[in-house]
């Protein structure tokens, strides 16, 4: 049983459908926990894979646990991964209150710390069994945050993306719509439109002095709550006609495969799916030293990296990219050899 109780769709959403996939094509029985009418309940249920919906909203609530662990006590499970804390604080505890010896295995999607407090020691030392994180950089913040827990219960496994999307890089439509002309340099960002993303620093970047006079075009894939506020930003620098929002975009691949750069700024991420994904479709990427970052991508050979915190820096190596075709083709190719090398789902 894979549990997780958030109702947005995300990086660690993805995971989840292919881990469920993956283990059942060996012959597992796998099920996904979710939240009733979630993304991921919908996607689950497409593709064929057993869904418990649960609307789990307190964690450790009594009127949750306790029918879990009832439901648990009469179809065991073998294992028990709960995605976030408030899983394992409601799903993990149900199935050791179940008493069926239900191993639970917890894993932390993002580059967060934990909290130094005894409910969090708790969970984390008497519930789950094993942590799996999915960075180094994630098992060095997890650790640094909680001495009480012990190394040796946690593990590392990257995230992969299927490789099968990028044999061919075909733009589809795409490359029409976001470059009718041929003419401009796309910047794509792909991913939730939140805060932590910084994709408002990114707006204000391109529309100062330093990007005038080049043919820039920013690309924005994704939904989420700073949407409207992002239209706004760019009709308030009167860059609304050189800025696209895509929307949700199913093919993401071909979507990648029609830009020129990849940007990404933010300072805390889990596993960069999307920078494995820019990299596939032979693109370079230009980020930051930061979190995973450097684990996903490689400095000076399929991307440009600025210092955390270093706007300026992002911008200058941004506009390195837009100005010089040959350099972005070269780290683009090596962007696609790596992420073939390294970064399958197999």
């Amino acid at each position: 049983l894979i549990s997780d109780s958030i109702r947005v769709w995300g990086g660690a959403q993805r995971f989840i459908v292919e881990l469920a996939e993956g283990l059942a094509k060996r012959g597992h029985d796998v099920a996904i926990q979710t939240f009733p009418g979630s993304p991921l309940s919908v996607r689950a249920r497409e593709l064929g894979i057993g869904v418990h919906e649960v609307a789990v909203r307190t964690d450790a609530a009594p009127w949750t646990v306790l029918p879990l662990a009832a439901r648990m006590r009469r179809r065991p499970h073998d294992a028990v991964v709960t995605i976030w804390d408030k899983d394992l604080r409601t799903t993990g505890l149900a199935a050791k209150l179940a008493g069926r010896g239900t191993v639970i295995v917890h894993t932390r999607e993002c580059d967060d710390p934990l909290k130094d407090t005894r409910r969090y020691r708790w969970f984390y030392t008497r519930i789950a069994d094993h942590i799996v994180v999915n960075s180094k950089a994630t098992l060095k913040t997890t650790l640094d945050s909680a001495p009480w827990l012990s190394k040796e219960r946690t593990s590392i496994l990257y995230k992969g993306i299927d490789l099968s999307d990028y044999e061919t890089l075909d733009p589809g439509p795409w490359r029409d719509r976001l470059s009718p002309d041929g003419s401009r340099v796309v910047i794509g960002y792909a991913g939730q439109l939140i805060e932590r993303k910084r994709i408002d620093v990114l707006i204000r970047m391109l529309a100062g002095p330093e990007f005038e006079g080049l043919p820039w075009h920013l690309a924005i894939a994704g939904k989420g709550p700073q949407e409207q506020a992002l239209i706004e930003e760019t009709k308030r620098l009167g860059i609304e006609d050189r800025v696209t929002f895509s929307g949700f975009v199913d093919d993401i691949h071909r979507w990648l495969v029609a830009i020129d750069i990849f940007a990404l700024l933010s300072f805390v991420e889990g596993f960069g799916y999307v920078l494995a994904e820019a990299g596939a479709a032979g693109k370079p990427c230009v980020a930051y030293q930061a979190s995973s970052i450097p684990e996903v991508v490689k400095d000076g050979d399929t991307a440009l990296l600025a210092e955390q915190g270093d706007d300026a820096g992002f911008a200058s190596s941004l506009r390195r990219l837009v100005e010089d075709g040959a350099l972005r083709r070269q780290m683009g190719d090596a962007a696609r050899r790596d992420v073939f090398d390294r970064h399958g789902l197999d």
